[in-house]
């Protein structure tokens, strides 16, 4: 993933309720998570926006939701 506000390409995990093929063109929501949170955790919020990549272009999107709970403790 390439997010605005954070440099360089990084790896998430996505995933759907149920699996699906998906074709040019189509809208998804999905859940992710960070593998690196502390590269993330300023940036990510809803309208922030991405682009996926997996040896090349894949997709683009906008940031719905931020889960307060799936981020570990900054204290």
């Amino acid at each position: 993933m390439q997010m605005d506000g954070v440099e360089g390409l990084n790896t998430v995990g996505m995933w759907v309720k149920q699996a699906a093929t998906f074709k040019a063109g189509d809208t998804v929501q999905v859940r992710c998570v960070v593998i690196a949170p502390q590269i993330f955790s300023a940036v990510v919020k809803p309208g922030v926006k991405f682009e996926l990549w997996d040896g090349g272009f894949l997709a683009s999107g906008t940031v719905l939701e931020r889960i307060a709970a799936g981020w570990p403790s900054e204290a």
